[in-house]
């Protein structure tokens, strides 16, 4: 069925998988049990959740669609640097999913010990969060850069597409370590309750200054190499400033007013 069978096919499982997980939590006897009758709305949380929730969601939505704007000079360069710069971004969004559930931990444990007050244990728990972001990201890029031209081949055997698609794997996969940096201590300042300066801090690195770049970088070559590593120019830019946002925020304080660095 060509396009629509996979879009039928991604349609289909994303019902199959709400189902199994509402059935599982209605026949779960831990604590997060769904019971209909005791599913009310509670306005105060409801609050929080959205005080939390709604800039990650913001931030998701313009970041996905700015990246409509990476794929454009892409584009430039023909179709199989198009396919190429498709099948690297299904595999480095493979290789992204363990430093982003990580974080979303690290929002949870911050949280956690946020409402405990407990400071020390918070700066630990990223500490660990870290190492463990940057283990597991190391751990998928070293097989992710040896194997790439294999791994390319699985989407499209085009020679060409399996040259620009290493060559964009190649290019990008060891800075993903970067992002264990910036994904990790976004969670925690969400944790804290801070969700707006993540939101501008990524939206800054990712959309306006990765714009900017491109637009010099296309106007000073025409060389695709300064194209494929918009990304990592805008992963480091976002680690380098929520790293000092962060240690300057003074978030413990607003935790622990007795608190004393």
């Amino acid at each position: 069925m060509g396009v629509a069978g996979a879009a039928y096919a991604t349609i289909i499982s994303q019902f199959i998988s709400a189902i199994l997980t509402i059935a599982v939590l209605f026949r779960s006897k831990e604590c997060y049990k769904l019971n209909i009758k005791e599913m009310t709305i509670d306005r105060s949380i409801l609050s929080q959740i959205i005080t939390v929730g709604m800039p990650v969601g913001i931030q998701a939505a313009v970041i996905s669609f700015s990246n409509l704007f990476v794929q454009s000079y892409i584009n430039q360069f023909g179709k199989s640097s198009t396919a190429g710069w498709g099948a690297y971004g299904r595999i480095d969004a493979f290789v992204m999913l363990p430093m982003q559930s990580i974080s979303m931990t690290a929002t949870t444990f911050v949280g956690q010990n946020a409402g405990a007050g407990n400071v020390d244990r918070i700066k630990k728990g990223i500490r660990e969060s870290l190492f463990l972001a940057a283990i597991c990201t190391i751990a998928l890029v070293i097989p992710e850069f040896l194997a790439a031209p294999s791994i390319v081949s699985m989407f499209n055997s085009d020679p060409e597409v399996v040259k620009y698609g290493t060559l964009f794997i190649r290019m990008n996969c060891f800075f993903d370590i970067l992002c264990c940096s910036n994904q990790t201590h976004a969670g925690a300042l969400r944790g804290v309750g801070d969700a707006k300066a993540p939101m501008f801090i990524m939206l800054s690195s990712f959309v306006v200054f990765r714009q900017i770049y491109l637009f010099i970088a296309s106007h000073l070559t025409t060389s695709i190499y300064p194209i494929s590593i918009a990304y990592p120019a805008g992963w480091l830019v976002c680690s380098i400033i929520m790293l000092i946002y962060f240690r300057h925020s003074n978030w413990e304080k607003k935790i622990d007013p007795n608190y004393c660095a």
